[in-house]
């Protein structure tokens, strides 16, 4: 109504004159009373001014919107991988793919995922992994459960793991059967729902941003999805080029016409018989034996690579249980045992009041995993019972308790201990090395996964690291997709893309452990000059309590592997911060 009041007064007043309030208003709720001047009224309406502010407003945001897009984008495909692996799988012509050898040292993780990659770019690829037994079908069966043998070099093979939608992307660009192949191992793929507990306190997941349901990611051991991985990259009819055999290098082959390169290694088969193979790309993937630091001081290269070191002191234990359709049926996990997603619970500590977490899965063929972790505790005894995890949890300095159910659950397991199986480990400190600051490196040489850095497993980052390095690969060798030799600064380029892909696996660990009393934080550094932004994050955390929105950015960065720091920091979830914070203190 009043806006029909405003439309008369302006266009039935006239410069110099005043308008008859009795004739222009056509509502009583406008009196003479609140307008003694209209054509003061008048005036300001028609003023540019009453158009222009709002029109700049609008502009300003529109502008913003556009630089903050422009800029994620931008930071997104330098730091992530997420659109890299779109261009996985793309197999060169035969005519086309590099002369000779690719020699992959190891055989986990790291060196599959990579053999798999450079299966689309060499004529031959070639693992050489130390453990023999990795060539048997016992590697590679399908009931990885019913697994004989044990990894004798991957102490968390039995261990908690957990892994992310990037990951399942990632090797859906692989194996364009990946799905099936998952099914036929007892994997399921479901929407990645964790239930994170922070101190006790549920958070909401963004279920709204993905569409009503979060991405989905795959619930697998290492050991199943190694064996799964194995079996799918070692398969000869798919991947004919990809030979593993038995061996441990020990050397490079010094090439004597082209000193900026390597020949070749050297390595030793179980017998201790020594072989030689020439080689046109060596890829390190013998995880923190880093191996290749001795090759290469060995054969005349720089092997003085800066190296970032910190320690979080931390350890876990895992505790496996195979649950039977009866205890299954009895198991008060919200949605039932068997419900899609394996996510049953994350707790994670308050680093003020607490060391402690928690984390329950439920993995392949039934297997439940309980994984107790902390930071800086050698002392304290080791878990190995069932009494001990309720123990454990009881423990917890929490801010409100954990729900019933999982305590009930912790009892009910007692009826599957004794064929519980136990696994324990004690981590070593980070590292990063920064292969790309050496400028005396070999031209057809590179180093991934935790050859180059290891973080703290209990963020479950190190196979999405490993497959970043892989894609670091790949996107570097397709760029001379018609060129059939390697160029000379292929080394170089592959480093220097690497080491951004992977700071965000590295930095975020280091932003939680320095929480923590008894981390030992990297040389020149102190832990408190990461209080701030713990802080702020903490208070995002706090708001995902009740606003799904809130954990938008956590996921994307950290789940996906697609965000961007700069998510943290936009202005809407600042001022729901300071809101927040405002709130309370009048409270």
């Amino acid at each position: 109504m009043i806006k029909y009041a405003a439309f008369d007064l302006i266009f039935q007043a006239r410069p110099g004159h005043r308008c008859q309030l009795s004739s222009c208003y056509k509502t009583p709720l406008v009196r003479k009373s609140l307008f003694p001047e209209p054509t003061v009224f008048v005036s300001i309406m028609v003023s540019p001014v009453y158009y222009t502010l709002p029109a700049s407003l609008v502009g300003v945001v529109l502008v913003f919107d556009a630089f903050w897009r422009l800029l994620r984008s931008h930071l997104v495909a330098k730091y992530s991988s997420i659109e890299d692996i779109k261009g996985l799988g793309q197999a060169r012509p035969d005519d086309t793919k590099i002369r000779g050898t690719a020699v992959v040292c190891g055989g986990s993780y790291a060196g599959l995922a990579t053999a798999r990659v450079l299966h689309d770019h060499f004529e031959r690829v070639v693992i050489i992994e130390p453990e023999e037994w990795l060539r048997e079908d016992d590697a590679r069966r399908t009931d990885s459960w019913n697994q004989q043998q044990k990894r004798a070099r991957i102490v968390q093979y039995h261990s908690l793991q957990t892994t992310q939608p990037f990951v399942l992307n990632t090797l859906r660009y692989l194996f364009p059967a990946w799905d099936m192949t998952c099914e036929e191992s007892g994997i399921r793929i479901a929407p990645f729902s964790l239930n994170y507990l922070w101190s006790g306190r549920s958070a909401k997941e963004p279920n709204s941003y993905f569409g009503g349901s979060l991405p989905n990611a795959m619930f697998a051991s290492r050991r199943a999805l190694e064996t799964t991985l194995r079996r799918s990259v070692l398969n000869s009819k798919d991947y004919p080029n990809i030979v593993q055999i038995s061996g441990q290098v020990t050397d490079f082959l010094k090439d004597y016409h082209r000193a900026a390169r390597v020949a070749g290694v050297v390595y030793r088969s179980s017998d201790g018989t020594e072989h030689r193979l020439d080689a046109e790309l060596v890829v390190d993937c013998t995880g923190t034996a880093q191996a290749g630091l001795k090759w290469l001081s060995a054969a005349g290269f720089d092997a003085d690579i800066r190296r970032d070191t910190y320690d979080p002191k931390t350890r876990y234990a895992t505790f496996n249980f195979k649950i039977t359709p009866e205890l299954a049926a009895k198991l008060p996990v919200p949605g039932g045992f068997h419900r899609p997603s394996g996510g049953y619970a994350i707790s994670i500590p308050d680093a003020a009041k607490d060391n402690k977490g928690l984390c329950i899965v439920r993995n392949e063929d039934n297997r439940l995993q309980v994984c107790c972790g902390s930071w800086g505790t050698p002392d304290t005894p080791i878990v190995k019972t069932v009494d001990g995890i309720l123990a454990y949890c009881n423990a917890l300095r929490l801010d409100e308790p954990l729900p019933q159910w999982v305590l009930v659950t912790m009892e009910l397991l007692r009826e599957a201990e004794e064929d519980m199986y136990c696994s324990q480990v004690s981590v070593g400190p980070s590292y990063l090395l920064k292969f790309q600051e050496s400028n005396s490196l070999p031209t057809n040489f590179v180093a991934l996964g935790d050859a180059v850095c290891r973080v703290n497993p209990l963020y479950g980052h190190g196979f999405a690291k490993a497959l970043a390095g892989a894609t670091c690969l790949n996107t570097i060798l397709n760029r001379t997709r018609n060129a059939t030799t390697l160029p000379g600064t292929f080394s170089k380029d592959f480093f220097g893309l690497h080491a951004n892909k992977i700071v965000p696996m590295w930095e975020l660990p280091i932003l939680s452990d320095y929480g923590q009393e008894a981390t030992t934080p990297l040389a020149g550094e102190k832990k408190s000059s990461t209080d701030g932004l713990r802080w702020y994050l903490s208070q995002i955390v706090k708001l995902s309590l009740t606003d799904e929105s809130a954990a938008v950015p956590a996921f994307l960065g950290v789940s996906l592997l697609g965000g961007a720091p700069m998510d943290l920091l936009h202005p809407s979830l600042i001022v729901k911060v300071l809101c927040q914070c405002l709130f309370s203190k009048a409270r």
